[in-house]
């Protein structure tokens, strides 16, 4: 196997809770040496979180895997020169403070830029760095509502429902390693370093798709449309004898065979029915007839007929359906785990498949300050001064 892509590149990872560090463990995924600084006391935030399991938080988990945890108080005088012993031979330092805070800490990249001209600092915050809003703390939820996506999300005679995972956090995240590889490719071009700012807030605009320009040039609100889509009928959800399931037709051209798999090739001949226009003037009759149709069947029997007229389909699948699914399984997409005191379990494989440098889980989620010996003595710190910081409480070792 090919050397990974981003070996030998070094990351320093201040972030905490969900957002960033996800952008780090994709970095990781692919080979970055990612060393997470994490408070002596009690670690990065999601260690904190509920649930647990044999007393420890499983959230901490699915954030973490392939980085180095070094444990360091970066308020101390100690703590912060240790860390910028890193820096100086680092690539990128990513946080994720409120805006403001990283300054105050001197952590941020005017400060850092100093110790290290090239250095590449990406800041990940809830409104960005700039703006009215810049100083407020914000979560997913919150970002997904001041984006509109809440609003245009639910049934329309339901409340304006957010997504059910902290899908602002991920996709800012994503969005945030997109932008650090931007800046590896412009540093090797030029040698020069930057600074990189990402919102969760900007980052959900910018999957809002068509809504904003049907906003501005129809002067339409966009509205909540369940699990509809604005551009096609029938694209819809509906129930079968044991579950849901989301069918779609695969030609707004021709919309026949999906007729026939309903067991309704005459409405596949209405010229009123031609164009996804048409079918959507007359949606709540069409809905109801495949509703009926999709009651008599299993979702097995509902995907059967799809297929034999090529229409689309997919079952609205439990956590724990998706996880035995063959094609996600097939993708590599669940993947088997083991943390220490917390024993063996399942969490997501890497989405981007690479023919010759693919990504790989190298490493579990580490333990509070499990490499911070390791990775100082890499520095030039001696035993005997980790072992001073560790007893004045400025770092913390593991075992």
């Amino acid at each position: 196997m090919s050397d990974l892509p981003l070996e030998g590149i070094k990351v320093v990872d201040l972030t905490t809770s969900y957002s960033a560090p996800i952008g780090t463990m994709q970095l990781a995924d692919f080979g970055a040496d990612v060393i997470k600084i994490e408070n002596p006391k009690y670690g990065d935030l999601s260690r904190n979180w509920n649930p647990f399991y044999k007393g420890q938080s499983i959230h901490y988990l699915y954030m973490n895997r392939n980085k180095k945890s070094v444990a360091l108080n970066m308020k101390s005088e100690e703590g912060k020169k240790a860390v910028y012993e890193l820096v100086k031979t680092a690539d990128i330092v990513v946080e994720n403070f409120k805006p403001g805070t990283a300054k105050k800490l001197g952590m941020d990249y005017e400060t850092l830029k100093q110790i290290k001209p090239d250095i590449i600092m990406a800041s990940l915050s809830g409104y960005g760095q700039t703006g009215p809003y810049a100083k407020r703390g914000a979560y997913s939820n919150l970002a997904e509502c001041m984006s509109g996506m809440v609003y245009i999300t639910g049934w329309p005679d339901g409340k304006p429902t957010g997504s059910g995972v902290a899908f602002g956090d991920s996709i800012a995240g994503m969005f945030l390693t997109q932008g650090i590889l931007y800046a590896l490719i412009y540093r090797m071009k030029t040698g020069k370093g930057q600074y990189i700012d990402v919102a969760m807030t900007d980052s959900l605009v910018a999957l809002m798709e068509h809504t904003i320009v049907q906003a501005s040039m129809l002067k339409e609100e966009p509205e909540r449309l369940g699990c509809r889509d604005v551009s096609e009928y029938p694209y819809d959800l509906f129930e079968a004898k044991d579950g849901y399931c989301q069918l779609g037709n695969a030609n707004a051209t021709d919309w026949s065979p999906f007729a026939r798999a309903i067991g309704r090739p005459d409405l596949g001949d209405k010229p009123e029915y031609k164009t996804a226009e048409g079918r959507w003037a007359d949606i709540d009759f069409l809905h109801d007839v495949i509703q009926k149709w999709a009651l008599t069947k299993t979702r097995a029997e509902i995907e059967e007929a799809m297929e034999a007229e090529g229409q689309l389909y997919a079952p609205v699948y439990k956590v724990s359906e998706m996880m035995e699914d063959p094609q996600i399984k097939a993708r590599d997409m669940i993947v088997d785990m083991e943390y220490e005191g917390m024993g063996k379990y399942k969490d997501k494989g890497i989405p981007v498949k690479m023919s010759e440098t693919p990504g790989q889980i190298r490493s579990m989620p580490p333990h509070l300050g499990e490499n911070t010996a390791e990775v100082l003595k890499g520095v030039g710190y001696t035993d005997e001064q980790i072992s001073e910081m560790v007893a004045d409480g400025v770092a913390r070792t593991y075992k």
